[in-house]
């Protein structure tokens, strides 16, 4: 074996090093970029605040500590845009593309690092994949830019601020990033048809994947009956389909009954059931809102960290646990309790190394909200009795689990954190956006070449 294959970079560990460069690039130029004359007097960014943000942008979530429609000049919000656009894309993915665009040819680790973000197993067709992943963002961001732009030009100022606005809001709704120009995110159009729907489209089609689209796209080619179309997908596009169908009707449906007469006090019906649509659709991974969410009850709450921490679906823009995940753990447990030896799905049995890691997932980022909930309670709260601190533990627990989650939703404590609860989130924010199993890989000694297997003894479960 040779010195160059026994110092190689494990594969795992590239896209680590490639965002933690895209956060320390995009740190830099916050830090050195001027806040507006208005705040602050021309004072520039700290590191941490700058740190945070870069972080947030980059791993599309949302969570700020700042307005960054007042308080940031248009340059830092370029710089903003363009951390969600790499970061929801994926540095690797652009710098790819940007090579088979020039006509290069790209290496076999790239490939197989890229192979391992978006699909399941390798394809043939995987540069065709990768160019069209490239054509359905800009295609999809574009329309609803376009859409958007119809809305923003009549309450902005000028033309070519409600296009910079619809940009944007498009670019981070469809990288799920949460971030807004505006002070009260998307509130001011909670009863505007075409901006909360073409909000959800973007969020949506983000968050599916872009093996997903990319399968939609190809199979609609070739079968018009809706069946025959259904029934062509694989058993991932199929799993994501049905699982995002289900968790968006079940966030719906949680957010009409229990906010009907909270939150949504005063709304018309038609406003009620947008604003729930709305509110389902961005709490998984995109963090937007129409809703006050520290004025929402408990239940509520309760349901919207379910949803955070389950995400949105592999090989997309957003984080979580990833809706796969979720359904091979239900659908692991129901065959246990029919006594059957493998999960199943759509008449499909659901194979033993997906299954495994759909376990290492739901166990490590449980370890990862845990830890990360208890250093942000010790960095926020030290040890003060609980009759001193009634009501935070729930909104540091939800913030937490946003930041997981990439999601960008808080209960409002974001702008109040010190410096080491920043460092907890920001923490929490990369780990989420690259996958706890990823970090567990890149750190993980390298297997020895000796194979054996214990005596095997059973122990009481349950």
């Amino acid at each position: 074996m040779g010195p160059n294959h026994r110092h190689a970079l494990s594969p795992w560990l590239i896209p680590i090093l490639s965002f933690a460069t895209l956060i320390a690039v995009g740190t830099a130029m916050l830090m050195i970029l001027p806040l507006r004359e208005a705040h602050n007097s021309h004072l520039h960014m700290s590191f941490i605040d700058a740190l945070f943000m870069a972080t947030s942008a980059a791993c599309v979530t949302g969570l700020s500590v700042m307005n960054i429609g007042k308080e940031l000049t248009l340059s830092g919000q370029i710089v903003i845009l363009v951390l969600i656009q790499l970061g929801g894309l994926g540095i690797m993915t652009f710098s790819t593309g940007l090579l088979l665009l020039l006509g290069r040819s790209i290496s076999f680790r790239s490939r197989f690092i890229l192979q391992d973000t978006f699909t399941y197993s390798p394809r043939s067709d995987f540069l065709s994949l990768l160019r069209r992943i490239i054509f359905f963002t800009l295609t999809i961001e574009a329309a609803g830019a376009l859409l958007l732009f119809t809305r923003f030009k009549k309450v902005s100022p000028s033309w070519g601020t409600a296009l910079y606005q619809a940009i944007f809001h498009s670019v981070s709704a469809f990288c799920n990033a949460g971030f807004s120009l505006f002070s009260e995110s998307i509130t001011g159009f909670r009863s505007d048809t075409i901006v909360v729907f073409t909000m959800c489209t973007l969020i949506i089609t983000g968050g599916l994947g872009f093996l997903v689209l990319h399968e939609l796209y190809s199979s609609t080619k070739m079968h018009r009956n809706l069946r025959r179309l259904w029934n062509g997908l694989s058993l991932h596009t199929r799993a994501v389909i049905f699982t995002t169908s289900i968790l968006l009707l079940t966030g719906t449906l949680l957010f009409v009954l229990s906010e009907w007469n909270v939150t949504m006090k005063g709304f018309s019906l038609y406003e009620r059931f947008l604003a729930a649509i709305f509110q389902s659709t961005t709490t998984r991974t995109a963090g937007f809102n129409t809703l006050d969410f520290s004025s929402m009850n408990n239940i509520t709450l309760f349901g919207t960290m379910i949803l955070m921490f389950i995400g949105a679906s592999p090989g997309s823009t957003g984080g979580g646990i990833k809706t796969t995940t979720f359904t091979t753990l239900v659908a692991l447990g129901w065959c246990r309790l029919r006594g059957l030896e493998a999960p199943s799905l759509f008449k499909r049995t659901i194979d033993e190394e997906s299954v495994g890691k759909a376990m290492a997932v739901f166990v490590l980022a449980t370890i990862v909200i845990v830890s990360g909930t208890a250093l942000l309670l010790v960095a926020e709260l030290g040890y003060k009795p609980y009759s001193e601190t009634q009501g935070l533990f729930i909104k540091y627990l939800f913030e937490a689990i946003s930041a997981f989650g990439t999601v960008g939703l808080s209960m409002g404590v974001t702008p109040t954190l010190s410096t080491w609860g920043k460092l907890v989130v920001t923490m929490l924010m990369f780990v989420g956006r690259l996958g706890p199993l990823t970090m567990a890989m890149a750190i993980r000694p390298s297997p020895t070449r000796a194979q054996y297997k214990y005596a095997e003894e059973k122990i009481m479960v349950g």
